[in-house]
């Protein structure tokens, strides 16, 4: 008898789970408070697959998601989806025992022209396309505890009234935690010589070092940018540095 009760409770045990994930997902997001900040439109299918038309965060919408549950990372305590979108794809963990969240093998790809719709006055308006590719983002309590990535700035170049430059390809490299983050700045194949690094602390303040230069020349229209953005330090040869404060909502954001 208590061997019958046994494979009945099992039963009963698979038939919940098989239940619950297999509930409209509309019907649990309406049992979960979800950030501020983020907004689910057109968001149809179960715990296990599944799309939504748009998913944004503060500003920044991803368009045409689709997440997939991977049951691989349940022997480690934790549930995580493989999300794909229109502008690249991202690997989500969530830690059943602390309720931190990892994010890894994320790609996401921008035009830079979408990101200066939200940069007042701009002295220049670059064009290109931005390519961040995460290696590893945890978040504890909703804020970042560690990153590291590379954000690609492909086809960097100018744009406004007349003047057209196309200078190549950029790479920052960065790494951080609670404490700031760090980055360093190098071409890939461009026109132009550069490199350079940064830091930005918790408390939103920033310094930057980049220097600019080319042994075999450069186009005037170009001379004629870096003359408003960096300082001449030498015969073809210039230098960005500045510091401050960052916005608070974008402080806010990072720490």
């Amino acid at each position: 008898m208590v061997r019958i009760w046994q494979y009945l409770m099992f039963f009963l045990l698979c038939l919940v789970i098989a239940l619950v994930l297999n509930l409209p997902v509309q019907h649990l997001l309406q049992q979960v408070r979800l950030p501020e900040n983020l907004r689910v439109a057109g968001i149809d299918g179960t715990l296990l697959r599944g799309q939504a038309a748009q998913v944004a965060l503060d500003r920044f919408p991803l368009d045409n998601v689709q997440y997939r549950f991977l049951p691989g990372c349940l022997a480690r305590l934790k549930v995580c989806y493989r999300i794909a979108y229109d502008r690249g794809e991202l690997r989500a963990g969530f830690d059943l025992v602390n309720g931190d969240t990892e994010i890894s093998e994320t790609r996401i790809d921008y035009p830079i022209s979408d990101l200066m719709a939200y940069v007042p006055n701009p002295l220049i308006r670059p064009v290109g396309q931005l390519e961040l590719s995460v290696d590893e983002l945890s978040l504890v309590q909703g804020k970042p505890a560690a990153m590291a990535g590379r954000l690609l700035w492909r086809n960097l170049g100018i744009d406004d009234e007349g003047i057209k430059i196309d200078i190549g390809d950029l790479q920052l490299d960065f790494t951080g935690d609670p404490g700031g983050y760090e980055f360093t700045v190098s071409d890939i194949d461009a026109t132009l010589d550069v490199e350079g690094d940064g830091i930005i602390r918790a408390g939103g303040e920033y310094e930057l070092d980049i220097r600019i230069g080319s042994e075999i020349g450069i186009d005037p229209q170009v001379k004629q940018v870096l003359g408003v953005v960096a300082k001449t330090v030498g015969f073809n040869q210039y230098r960005v540095q500045q510091s401050g404060r960052l916005p608070p909502n974008l402080a806010q954001q990072l720490f």
